[in-house]
């Protein structure tokens, strides 16, 4: 009974933190253009009829977009828009912002899921082989490629694969949601920006694990290797790398806003800072608003996780 109100307390807790990130995002992305420089409604009027705009046609925009009205009642308003389940329209293209935010939700969260795997598969494999032949040849060579790899921005990672398969070999699309394999060469730029980080902390978890009673008595016993990782190393291995492993991607999908733009995909990060720029505040504040959710329920995941993993958190009540 206490395991189970430890996963309720837990679901229920993560539920209002992605209300309260998502809406704080949200927010900050209208602040954001209410505090950039020049009227508004000019910037929205000449995104929607051009350069060769005439007052009365600024005026027109401002009334069409209720930016007429007061900040606050403004900020209200979309606010209770967001609890009658629509986010409202575009100011710039007039179409519904749900439906957009939703494809470029999906983009991102494609890239996400195929580099976060990548990512995880790798550094398991390479964290595992250092971990368990602590200071040999492979460990310090695990030790300096990964301190290499960990000095290297995403966006020259990028440049790299795009330079080397997409224009020297050509076997990869450089850019663009239109072309088949689109989706390879940024989530393999994701994952090489997670795998140092993530296949350090698998390593440093084998090494702690593999100095424990079981693992040792497999040893003298004369077991294999691999039923030593399976049997006893690789649970209690997942449950510090899983508690890392959320945080880390949550505060990855920053990131995928380098790699929309670089590989200029029509992503949440390209939507966002389009929007912003363009003074498109519904556009903007839903795009805000599906980043919010999405890093505080990556955080949520992984946190059930790991105390699903070892549930006597739930009923010590510690933090993973």
């Amino acid at each position: 009974m206490s395991a189970m109100r430890g996963i309720a307390g837990a679901v229920i807790g993560h539920l209002l933190a992605a209300a309260g990130v998502a809406f704080a995002v949200a927010s900050l992305a209208f602040v954001a253009v209410q505090m950039a420089p020049g009227d508004i409604a000019f910037r929205v009027a000449e995104a929607r009829y051009g350069e060769r705009i005439s007052l009365q046609t600024v005026d027109q925009a401002r009334q069409m977009t209720g930016l007429d009205q007061p900040v606050i009642l403004q900020y209200g308003r979309w606010v209770g828009s967001v609890f009658t389940g629509q986010l409202g329209r575009s100011m710039i293209s007039g179409r519904e912002v749900t439906p957009e935010v939703w494809q470029s939700f999906r983009t991102t969260m494609s890239i996400a899921i195929i580099g976060v795997g990548f990512a995880l598969a790798l550094s398991l494999a390479t964290g595992f082989a250092a971990g368990m032949r602590r200071d040999s040849i492979v460990d310090r060579g695990f030790l300096a490629v990964s301190a290499v790899l960990s000095s290297v921005p995403s966006f020259l990672l990028g440049i790299i694969l795009i330079t080397i398969f997409a224009i020297g070999l050509r076997w990869l699309p450089a850019a663009g949601n239109n072309l088949p394999g689109y989706v390879i060469l940024p989530s393999c730029t994701l994952a090489l920006a997670l795998l140092p980080e993530l296949s350090r902390v698998v390593r440093n978890a084998v090494v702690a694990t593999m100095q424990d009673f079981y693992p040792t008595y497999g040893r003298i016993k004369g077991q294999s290797w691999l039923r030593i990782i399976f049997t006893h190393a690789l649970r209690p291995t997942l449950v510090p790398v899983i508690a890392y492993f959320g945080p880390l991607v949550a505060h990855t999908i920053g990131g995928l806003v380098v790699i929309d733009v670089l590989f200029n995909l029509d992503g949440l990060g390209t939507r966002l800072i389009d929007s912003v720029l363009a003074a498109d505040i519904p556009m903007a504040m839903g795009a805000g608003l599906l980043i919010g959710v999405s890093v505080v329920a990556i955080n949520g995941l992984s946190d059930i996780t790991v105390r699903l993993l070892d549930p006597r958190l739930f009923v010590a009540g510690q933090q993973p």
